[in-house]
């Protein structure tokens, strides 16, 4: 039986609980600040599943601690849910579930997959994570210790990306470019050279934010050299998008500096200040003109060729566009189908389906499965229609709006606060309309080059990180919190809300189950499956133990996995050697049919999962051709929900030769070629088809030939 001790005197918890709650806090969102390093290989994605796997945990962990204290430790551990910034960023958390509720494939939208790591589930934990910085961290003493440690954290990924250009071997290396030296574009431990240049560049103004902040001349320098530090890498990884967002950024945050009346601060120093921003403005406004003006007309000069790779892509400024505008106009399509609500968070595979344009194919298969439309905006319209696009934005008007509109909380001129205490604030925060602006800019700067991207975990640490330092900068009391300490001595307070045992009793049921389904699981199974992708490699029947145990459990990496075992399948039927061979891969043909027909029953509206099923069933018709009708009916229901996509006519077109139909088998065949003329791996497969034809029917072929032909006659 519990003892219901009265909250009165559960709450005599001395401050030493209260300070160790903070510190534990404290230590979690530093570990978090750090994550960007951390790359786990023995599961698949490790670059992004192994980040946000411990993210989740440690927000979990974290959030236990802040809850005894939003609780028990009285308003001060509580968000203002009237701020504006906390208002729309919950209302926008909440308009996510809502339209993935309404959305075409729940599941998906919860869990996401590990390669993007950005579901419902992901999205929650950093709200979680915003709250706990906007109620745990109140001074800013706090603060700067937060910045700093990010700082640090972005110094240890440009090193990395140092260490990738000198391709050193105890490294992962970057992304090729076939290019020489400049060859080798940085991604970092980030695994991705766009991801790196959107978190570099980032901490290149929080960097700068922290300088106007920093009062000591030696902490002043180190910060600038980090500030040029991630900007340098930032240019090095060679992103179009981010070059271009940190451009119009940097030229809006020069204008300030050129132009506005610093009243507190008219020294010689803010004199010559402005007279070197206009000159970089200046300069700024030349480079752009040669950016668009004159390196466009260099594209097949020589010395292009050895030139640094982000001049070398701004000569090909608009290279890719095309398959942009596309992935674009397939998400406008989405939206006009679903205008309130959307498709659903995550979904975004199954809109590209319905609009493939077949000319993606020219640059490979591997170029055709798009499960994001690089534009955050045309995302959330076709995802989240209306209500999810219009609290997004609402985010967004909230921070610009507290930075730039807001009275400034910097002006004590009616704080009711001695001057002597005045004094040292303005001392402290003597920039905030510089700090206010800059912030502003690198909002301005995300946004931007979101437009040409999407949202990543790094690049999302940093964005909620900076929007809780947002809120603390703009609150209304943080002019006297800018001081060292908080002069807040509130004490731990009592609540008679929830009583002590409760709490506890439920932080200890639910916290190892959260902690085990969203996190431990899914990571075991994905080291399951990569082990099993290993070991298939020298040892298929040992590799088929593994991926039945990575497969044994309902986990959301389930769906990784199953494309790595229908690969390894394909590609064994390649190597069969004898008998023995055979029947094991007919064991393993049937466990990835199994998989699949529970994949297509999970995603159904994922033309993806019915293309390799029906392969699956192909691969299966050597043994049993009773699989052929099933082929054909998991074939054309792929062909249902992506109409012009080529894999699945080659792949009917396959179904149709088990069947003998070689009058449908060619004729398939040619409307692949139809959708796309330029690609050849569709031409190739008519040629392959007709010359096995042709030596059994000859009057079949005799128009697909003719039809070859004449396109070959066009080419010329």
């Amino acid at each position: 039986m519990f003892i219901y001790f009265k909250i009165d005197i559960i709450l005599t918890m001395s401050l030493r609980i209260e300070k160790f709650l903070l510190w534990f806090i404290r230590v979690g969102v530093v570990i978090i600040l750090f994550l960007p390093l951390l790359v786990y290989k023995p599961v698949f994605y490790p670059y992004i599943f192994s980040k946000m796997v411990a993210f989740q945990a440690i927000v979990e962990i974290i959030f236990v601690a802040w809850l005894f204290l939003a609780i028990y430790g009285g308003k001060k551990y509580r968000p203002d849910w009237r701020n504006p910034l906390v208002a729309a960023l919950t209302l926008f958390t909440a308009a996510l579930i809502l339209t993935a509720l309404t959305g075409v494939d729940i599941f998906r939208s919860f869990w996401s997959t590990q390669q993007r790591m950005n579901g419902i589930l992901v999205i929650v934990h950093f709200y979680i994570c915003f709250l706990i910085l906007i109620s745990g961290f109140r001074t800013w003493k706090d603060w700067r210790e937060l910045v700093w440690a990010s700082l640090l954290s972005s110094f240890l990924v440009c090193l990395y990306g140092v260490g990738q250009k000198m391709e050193l071997w105890f490294l992962l290396p970057g992304e090729k470019m076939a290019r020489g030296y400049w060859a080798i574009r940085p991604s970092g431990p980030l695994g991705n050279s766009i991801f790196f240049a959107v978190y570099t560049a980032l901490h290149f103004f929080l960097a700068i934010f922290l300088c106007l902040k920093e009062n000591k001349l030696v902490r002043k320098i180190l910060v600038i050299i980090f500030a040029f530090f991630n900007l340098a890498m930032a240019l090095i990884a060679a992103s179009r998008g981010v070059i271009l967002a940190l451009g119009v950024a940097i030229f809006f945050f020069l204008c300030f500096l050129a132009f506005y009346n610093f009243k507190q601060t008219k020294t010689r120093f803010v004199k010559m200040g402005k007279i070197g921003a206009r000159l970089t403005l200046i300069l700024l406004i030349i480079i752009a003109v040669v950016i668009v003006a004159f390196l466009p007309t260099q594209k097949d000069k020589d010395w292009v060729k050895g030139a640094p790779d982000f001049v070398y892509r701004l000569v090909d400024l608009t290279g890719g566009i095309k398959d942009r505008i596309t992935a674009w106009q397939a998400g406008w399509k989405g939206f006009k189908d679903r205008p309130i609500f959307g498709q659903g968070w995550e979904n975004y595979n199954v809109i590209f389906n319905q609009n493939y344009q077949p000319f993606y194919f020219r640059g490979g298969e591997e170029n055709t499965w798009f499960d994001r439309s690089h534009n955050q905006i045309v995302d959330l319209m076709a995802l989240t229609g209306i209500v999810g696009t219009l609290s997004y934005l609402a985010v967004w008007i909230a921070v610009f709006w507290l930075l730039l509109y807001k009275r400034a909380t910097a002006d004590c001129s009616n704080a009711q606060l001695p001057k002597s205490e005045i004094a040292q604030i303005i001392a402290v925060d003597k920039w905030a309309p510089a700090t206010r602006v800059l912030i502003s800019c690198l909002f301005l700067f995300y946004f931007i080059q979101n437009l040409f991207v999407f949202d990543n975990p790094a690049s999302l640490i940093v964005f909620y990180f900076c929007l809780g330092l947002v809120y603390f900068i703009t609150q209304s009391d943080s002019n006297t919190r800018m001081r060292q300490n908080d002069p807040n001595k509130e004490k731990f307070k009592t609540s008679r809300k929830i009583p002590l045992p409760i709490l506890i009793f439920l932080i200890a049921v639910f916290l190892p189950w959260a902690i085990y389904k969203f996190n431990i699981e899914p990571f075991q199974q994905s080291r399951l499956g990569v082990r099993a992708l290993h070991t298939s490699e020298v040892d298929l029947r040992s590799g088929l133990y593994w991926y039945e145990k990575a497969l044994a459990k309902p986990a959301f990496t389930n769906q990784e996995i199953r494309v790595y075992l229908a690969q390894t399948i394909a590609e064994e039927y390649q190597k069969i050697a004898n008998e023995t061979d055979f029947n094991l891969l007919r064991q393993g043909t049937e466990m990835a049919i199994a998989e699949y027909q529970k994949s297509v029953q999970e995603h159904p509206l994922d033309a993806r999962q019915w293309l390799y099923l029906g392969q699956l069933y192909n691969l299966a018709v050597h043994y049993n051709r009773d699989y052929i009708k099933e082929a054909q009916q998991a074939l054309e229901k792929a062909l249902e929900l992506s109409p012009r996509r080529q894999q699945i006519y080659f792949e009917l077109a396959k179904t149709y030769l088990y069947q003998e139909d070689y009058v449908r088998a060619i004729d398939i065949l040619q409307k692949a070629v139809m959708l796309d003329d330029q690609v050849e791996k569709s031409r190739q497969n008519l040629k392959n088809v007709l010359e096995v034809i042709e030596k059994e029917n000859p009057e079949v072929v005799k128009e697909a030939k003719q039809f070859l032909q004449e396109l070959e006659n066009n080419d010329l």
